[in-house]
């Protein structure tokens, strides 16, 4: 099983309760590779952004043919009943990009898609089924959010599960998005993020410090993001933890 998330900050709390009952605790490396009942589970860290994810994703199907693809992490919410740490599970994903038309549109693996549903059905977590779209920019405001929710129809977006749905279709690998709320619709966020992340999703302190320096406003969101962000992947470990052990 393949699981790939875009920034470290996902990857970290993701790994930590993947392998919580395998004594596998420190992440490598971008790449990271355990075995849970006698299956073997690979974490990538692909970057931010479509193309890094794609990138990512073709080499590891490149290597591992046999594979089946989980896109985790977090994305933004776009349906108005959405909650920080709602799960979303994906019937299909879609690139919305400013250069591509038409939309492309990939189906998730009904097989995968239904494990995981009667997963989160045992743990009790708050789950909703349905589209997400991924863009090649963050989506910051409330006004972005609404507008891009009433021109996709989806429920989440993020900015890398179509691209790894574009790669594993090429290799005919099973594919499924499964992903945590960060932020919902109405969360209106301002950050200048690309001011000081670098494309692993980890802050630059030199660029961090000015940042915050000209925008003291901007802490309190970035430290409640990070609470969330670890929060959330560490559900998401548990969860793909178990679907790990489900026999293929």
């Amino acid at each position: 099983m393949a699981v790939f998330v875009a920034t470290r900050a996902e990857a970290r709390p993701l790994w930590m309760a993947l392998c919580s009952t395998s004594g596998a605790r420190r992440l490598p490396g971008s790449v990271a590779r355990t075995v849970l009942q006698d299956r073997e589970v690979v974490l990538v860290t692909t970057g931010m952004g479509p193309e890094h994810a794609e990138a990512a994703a073709r080499r590891l199907f490149d290597a591992v043919p046999d594979a089946v693809a989980i896109s985790a992490g977090v994305s933004a919410g776009l349906g108005p009943l959405l909650r920080p740490g709602d799960l979303i599970v994906a019937d299909q994903v879609s690139f919305h990009r400013r250069s591509a038309n038409p939309v492309q549109i990939f189906s998730c693996d009904s097989r995968l898609k239904e494990s995981a549903v009667n997963v989160i059905l045992r743990s009790g977590y708050r789950y909703h089924s349905g589209p997400i779209v991924t863009v090649d920019q963050i989506v910051l405001t409330a006004k972005e959010k609404r507008h891009l929710a009433a021109e996709s129809g989806a429920l989440a977006v993020d900015m890398e599960s179509a691209a790894i749905a574009s790669a594993a279709a090429a290799k005919s690998v099973p594919f499924l998005a499964i992903r945590a709320i960060l932020d919902p619709v109405e969360e209106d966020l301002r950050i200048a993020f690309d001011q000081f992340l670098d494309h692993w999703g980890e802050p630059r302190p030199p660029s961090l410090a000015r940042y915050l320096l000209a925008h003291p406003p901007a802490l309190i969101p970035l430290i409640r993001l990070g609470s969330r962000t670890r929060a959330a992947c560490r559900r998401l470990g548990h969860l793909l933890r178990e679907l790990a052990t489900i026999p293929a």
